[in-house]
């Protein structure tokens, strides 16, 4: 080894400040390079000087020896070391310290193709010829791929596993081009999310590309100091220790290798919150060989606690590791600069602050805001409420408002669909709104209603409301049951008649509290609740669940994977009946909700969620009606429903049991179901398949599996819009509601199916009055003949008159002897034809009436028969009648019904046809007064006792309200509805026919407005013209 001169030697104190000060020196870096030079016991940085740079090593990642020297070739100076002639001279001519010196890419993950315009317009400020690289997901098809090419021309575009998020992203395309040969990387992402997205988005990208003046500052402050390793937004450098959530464990466990003895917990340092970055390229390398063994998973998106979260702050703290420096750009003005050296500024922020809030202090340039200024409006009132919407266009997350209406001030969270928002762009359609207003406001005057949106105060719309005094379709305990079963939703302002049914409700829950606490044995009740980022509201929850009268309780608490103080808040609470589970990552509630059944210990189980409290009778009440009820394995009550922070309930929600209203729409919350433990086995807990509907999805598989009763009374407190992370609110899950769907009707066709193997004891006949429609009898007929009924069952059609091709395809039907057709010679209407077929029937068998355009299900037939011939009371029975979703008087009949789904409607508010109802009730075979003679089957005895129906007094309709209350006055004899029998009423064809080209016409006016007889006919048939039958 050549000696150093003796200039050179005497030089090293000098040089050593020069190189110390440079950041081209990295000691833990040198020595990890060169394990020889701890044997020597030299400083790092003077064996530099004395020995390695005569070896032509490498002080740093930052400074290559090798290249340098071939640079200068004849002209560096002999014996001093190649970095110290960098700083002295070199540098200042321009040669360059690494072959990749300034050498930049762009990498862009591009996820959510919405938000390529703004990309593209920050990409425009990268330099121009520098490498560009896009990322994407390997589910993109050529469609989305062209999309990308178009707006960011000239980069590479590199699909990637979903799986990491962006920061799996940026990895995967490592692997495949070697980020680390190039200087600096400029990373950006199509940034979302469910916090201020656009806000968050723009911030992050004004931080690093926010003009081309910016970028040449970025560059040259990277030329200029060395120890540069991250640039960002200024407002989103987040303290690393106070933002560290869930992942400090993770840091932990997967990276001490590269955090070393390094306290991230208690020293000073931050990352940029929400990953778009400059970075060195040796800084990423370090990073990047950390992350090699983790092997990234597919999986739905979820903001924190993942190890994608953990990298991200690795990002950040790299920066302190390395002891380099940080530039923060400022967002509101890109070309204002800060750097920062040792870690994090002294005057930032170490307090932990909503990153909704943060972002909403930030000033954005007024043609930007200007795109974030919420649209909305009010769209009209109903009985007791204002309807309209509220959007940020650009943010698909719920928005909240409030309406003032005169000193009343109204929140509540726009969050409901409207396909004609989707329709004219305002996002996904997730942003309408209605509003329950206060009793003192229906008094049937007008009043100026004014919408504001709650973030901004900015007023939106006005409009002029009245709203009457409502009025309830009954006046008794009995009648709000009945009327529960069509509409189990009352809504505020509460009149009398809905106070005395509540106070009855109040009655039976101090019984059923008194039953429970006076049992010998208090069976033990395990209280399910599960928990993710509830911090300021999960103690009400606890605090009601705790301060229940029933003392045998546990309450199992599961925590899954909060990234705030909720679990700080339960272990705050000391009573040993409190069991908290921690999941350590968000699995949906559903995974929380198994796991506290599989160690809940209690024979009998209750759920209640984090944002919703309980009366203090709740557990006795229920356990008592358990008591009272000992063939159930499964009960329910209702809730009292409240607005955000509202301390008034805004409606009630109890609906008595009635499984076709629940397939079409649910009315049974999670917060007042109680069952068995027992149950279990044959239940199977809650669908891990489901993040949303999980409630609606276990109740009705219960009502399958199960016997389940309805028990009214109001013992829950249920909030909405109390949370930023309510599923209830969140419209990502709506293709859940798709999987439920299908679930059902599977389910649904099995067990119909299993019905369809019983046959029938006693002969039937069916009688079909008929009138034009070829494909509506078609149907008809083939559906009943979709089985072999041995011998047991007659179809007879009585046709009204229609065409010759009706009559000819009834004809072939009749010779085939599929039917027996009965022609007419003229159309007599529904009720004359009903009553030829009778006379045609067998003698001994019974009946069944049959709307044409009526499908009979399978077992439908059987489930009547056998509802009617084992109730000896039963005179006639009446299945589920089905209308298709769409129809329009679905909701006639059942006002709570979605219209989008199919619905029966044989228990319905438009006739108040329920006769009775037991208090507590299981959802099976029901007394009514009156149904529409659609489908009805009538045994042989009441037909022998009363006679055929009243054609003379009742041509087309009336006749079998005459006839209900026939058999209802003069027989012993009653009818009841059959849930177990299906029948789908298409839409009337042929009527709708008759009334579009009958208007004008007499035969229309008599038969189906005055529903009487023209003189003629009456004569033929002996039929009376009776004096009140006038208009």
């Amino acid at each position: 080894m050549s000696e150093l001169p003796a200039d050179v030697r005497e030089n090293i104190p000098e040089y050593y400040d020069l190189v110390a000060s440079s950041g081209y020196f990295d000691a833990p870096w040198y020595l990890k390079r060169y394990p020889d030079v701890a044997a020597t016991g030299l400083d790092p940085l003077v064996h530099y000087l004395r020995i390695g740079a005569l070896l032509q090593r490498n002080p740093s990642p930052l400074f290559d020896t090798a290249f340098y020297v071939r640079q200068r070739g004849d002209d560096l100076p002999a014996g001093v070391p190649p970095l110290v002639d960098f700083l002295t001279r070199g540098r200042a001519r321009g040669w360059r310290a690494r072959e990749k010196q300034g050498r930049a890419a762009l990498v862009v993950h591009v996820f959510h193709l919405d938000v390529l315009a703004d990309l593209t317009g920050y990409a425009a400020n990268f330099p121009a010829g520098a490498d560009r690289f896009v990322t994407c997901p390997d589910s993109f098809g050529e469609a989305e791929l062209a999309r990308i090419a178009k707006a960011l021309p000239g980069a590479r575009i590199v699909q990637v596993p979903n799986a990491g998020q962006d920061v799996g992203a940026m990895l995967a395309l490592d692997a495949k081009v070697d980020l680390t040969r190039y200087d600096l990387i400029c990373k950006m992402h199509s940034k979302k999310g469910a916090k201020e997205p656009a806000r968050w988005r723009h911030a992050l990208l004004r931080g690093i590309l926010g003009s081309r003046a910016q970028v040449e500052q970025i560059l040259e402050a990277f030329e200029r100091d060395p120890r540069l390793t991250l640039v960002g937004a200024r407002q989103l450098y987040l303290h690393g220790p106070t933002y560290m959530w869930q992942n400090a464990e993770t840091l932990g466990k997967m990276f001490s290798g590269l955090i070393g003895d390094f306290d991230y917990m208690t020293r000073d340092w931050g990352f940029i919150g929400g990953t778009c970055f400059w970075i060195r390229g040796d800084a990423f390398a370090e990073i990047r060989d950390a992350v090699a063994p983790v092997e990234f998973k597919p999986a739905a998106y979820t903001d924190d606690g993942t190890v994608a979260h953990s990298v991200e702050r690795l990002f950040g703290m790299i920066a302190a590791l390395r002891g380099g420096s940080v530039l923060l750009c400022d967002v509101s003005t890109p070309e204002e600069m800060e750097i920062v050296h040792g870690g994090f500024p002294r005057n930032g922020s170490r307090e932990r602050v909503m990153i909704s809030d943060l972002l909403r202090k930030i000033d954005f340039p007024v043609e930007l805001a200007r795109k974030w200024t919420p649209r909305g409006a009010i769209n009209g009132s109903g009985p007791t409420f204002v309807r309209g919407w509220l959007a940020l266009v650009g943010d698909p997350q719920p928005r909240r408002g409030y309406l003032q209406i005169e000193g009343e001030r109204l929140p509540f969270v726009a969050g409901n669909f409207r396909a004609d928002l989707k329709q004219h762009g305002v996002n996904e359609g997730w942003h309408a709104f209605q509003v329950s207003v206060p009793g003192s406001l229906c008094d049937g005057k007008p009043h100026e209603v004014v919408l504001f949106d709650e973030a901004t105060g900015i007023e939106l719309g006005r409009h002029k409301c009245s709203w009457a005094k409502p009025k309830r379709n009954y006046w008794d305990f009995q009648g709000f049951l009945k009327s529960s079963m069509t509409e189990p939703e009352v809504m505020t302002p509460f009149v009398e008649e809905d106070k005395r049914a509540f106070a009855v409700m109040e009655n039976i829950a101090d019984r059923m509290a008194g039953k429970g606490l006076a049992a010998e044995s208090r069976p033990l009740v395990s209280v399910v609740m599960p928990m993710f980022n509830r911090a300021g509201i999960v103690g009400e929850a606890i605090a009601s669940v705790l301060a229940q009268t029933y003392p045998s309780f546990e309450l199992i608490v599961v925590d899954d994977g909060s990234s705030d103080d909720s679990v700080a808040t339960v272990r705050g609470f000391d009573d040993p009946r409190i069991r908290l589970i921690e999941l350590g990552e968000n699995q949906g509630v559903t995974v929380a909700r198994n796991t506290a059944l599989r160690a809940a210990q209690g024979e009998i189980i209750a759920y209640l969620d984090s944002d919703n409290t309980w009366d203090d009778r709740f557990l006795a009440a229920h356990v008592g009606a358990l008591l009272e009820l000992p063939d159930a394995d499964m009960i329910y009550s209702g809730v009292l429903l409240y607005s955000g922070q509202a301390t008034e309930p805004y409606a009630i929600r109890y609906g008595h049991l009635h499984r076709a209203l629940l397939e079409n729409k649910n009315y049974i919350d999670n917060n007042i179901i109680v069952h068995r433990r027992a149950f279990l086995d044959r239940l199977g807990g809650f669908d891990e398949a489901l993040r949303r509907y999980v409630d609606w999805d276990l109740i009705l598989r219960a009502t399958e599996l199960g016997r389940v009763y309805s028990v009214p009374m109001l013992l829950c407190h249920y909030y909405y819009s109390r949370t930023e992370n309510a599923i209830t609110d969140n419209p990502t899950h709506v293709a859940h509601l798709d999987v439920l769907r299908e679930n059902l009707a599977a389910r649904q066709e099995a067990h119909l199916a299993q019905l369809d193997t019983a046959d029938l004891v006693r002969p039937v006949s069916i009688i079909v009055p008929n009138w034009q429609s070829l494909e509506d009898i078609r149907d008809c007929i083939e559906a009943l003949h979709r089985r072999d009924w041995k011998g047991m069952l007659d179809i007879i059609v009585v046709d009204n008159d229609s065409t010759e091709e009706v009559r000819a395809y009834l004809r072939a039907e009749h010779e085939a002897g599929r039917i027996r057709f009965e022609p007419l010679d003229g159309n007599y209407g529904f009720t004359y034809a009903v009553n030829i077929g009778i006379a045609l029937a067998r003698p001994e068998s019974d009946v069944i009436l049959l709307n044409n355009d009526a499908i009979a299900q399978p077992g439908a037939v059987q489930a009547l028969q056998r509802a009617c011939l084992g109730n000896p009371r039963a005179g006639m029975t009446v299945p589920r009648q089905i209308l298709p979703a769409g129809t329009k008087t679905l909701r006639t009949h059942v006002p709570f019904a979605r219209e989008t789904n199919d619905c029966d409607v044989n228990i319905s508010a438009h006739h108040r046809n329920v006769a009775t109802v037991p208090v507590f009730h299981d959802g099976g075979e029901l007394e009514l007064n009156y149904a529409a003679f659609f489908a009805v089957y009538i045994r042989r005895e009441l037909l022998d006792e009363i006679g055929p129906l009243d054609a003379e007094y009742g041509r087309h309709y009336r006749s079998d309200r005459v006839y209900s209350d026939m058999m209802r006055n003069l027989t012993e004899y009653r009818m009841f509805y059959v849930p177990d029998s299906h029948f789908i009423h298409k839409l009337q064809k042929a009527t709708d026919h008759l009334r579009d080209v009958g208007e004008k016409d007499k035969s229309f006016e008599l038969m189906f407005k005055r529903n009487q007889w023209d003189a003629e006919t009456a004569a033929r048939l002996n039929f009376r013209s009776p004096p009140w039958d006038v208009f």
